[in-house]
């Protein structure tokens, strides 16, 4: 079950226009010196980038997992996975509680986030633009009201989700269709939304436990989000793209632990400048009620 991930959901709402939503008391941050015993919680303004990270990586995972069960392959199902998951997870936390307090969108709100040296860097391209489509798709009129009015539709999303998956990514419809896959959406899905509310360090060990993700790509994960939660989201980006070079140069990773670990930093940095163009905007969000 969905809870309040987006509530405490890596919410997107914290990134948005002035006036959206009740004022909330700011977070502390954890320094990049945070370990395992030290308690790491996503500061309010990550939580939605937190959120598609998370979503794009579980969703990677196993959609590789069904990508080779289906004879489409690893590679063809993890992207389809971090897609589908990635913007599904975002989704989610749009529609939960708004803040506009804490937001650290640097200087650059709408900086160029791509990154070529990625060969994923399509995924969080394609993620941004799908963001755009879902507004739509959730808000009649173009706007979607915060706090979502009842729980979040997700039978109402995954039709244009993976639509847009096999136009735009031309995912195979025989893994689309898979059952397992769309299993596997939703349990990735239901993780980010637990996840939100307890200490990332032990949510992704328990993870690692329950067999839905490896140890390499959890520890991996935890030092990443430890260093970039103090971080402004151009220093993030910049950041995420030195956590890829070392990813791609990484030589104890495998072939699919790389591609999970690259599909994740890819739509981290994409989810960045989308969430900070939309705070920088000077009138409101069409994610935050379409109030001033």
């Amino acid at each position: 079950m969905i809870r309040p991930l987006l509530r405490s959901s890596l919410l997107l709402a914290c990134v948005l226009a002035s006036g959206c939503g009740p004022v909330q008391e700011s977070e502390p941050m954890p320094t990049p010196e945070g370990t395992l015993a030290q308690p790491l919680r996503w500061p309010r303004w990550l939580r939605v980038i937190g959120s598609d990270v998370l979503g794009a990586v579980t969703g990677a995972y196993l959609g590789a997992q069904n990508g080779e069960s289906g004879g489409v392959g690893r590679v063809t199902g993890a992207v389809s996975g971090a897609f589908t998951t990635g913007v599904g997870a975002s989704s989610e936390a749009a529609t939960r509680e708004t803040t506009t307090q804490g937001v650290s969108a640097g200087r650059r709100a709408s900086g160029d986030p791509s990154n070529p040296l990625n060969p994923f860097d399509h995924i969080g391209k394609h993620h941004n633009a799908a963001l755009d489509d879902t507004v739509s798709i959730i808000g009649p009129g173009g706007c979607i009201p915060n706090p979502f009015p009842f729980p979040f539709p997700r039978d109402r999303t995954q039709g244009p989700i993976w639509e847009y998956a096999s136009k735009a990514l031309n995912a195979p419809p025989e893994l689309l269709k898979m059952p397992e896959f769309e299993a596997a959406w939703h349990d990735s899905l239901d993780f980010v939304a637990s996840a939100a509310d307890e200490d990332i360090g032990v949510a992704l060990q328990n993870r690692v436990k329950s067999g839905k993700m490896t140890a390499a790509v959890s520890q991996r994960l935890i030092r990443y989000f430890t260093a970039v939660a103090p971080l402004d989201t151009d220093t993030l980006i910049e950041t995420t793209k030195s956590f890829e070079m070392e990813t791609l140069a990484d030589k104890t990773l495998d072939e699919q632990d790389r591609t999970t670990l690259l599909s994740g930093y890819s739509v981290a940095r994409y989810s960045a400048a989308y969430w900070a163009e939309h705070a920088a905007r000077t009138t409101a969000s069409p994610w935050c009620a379409c109030g001033k």
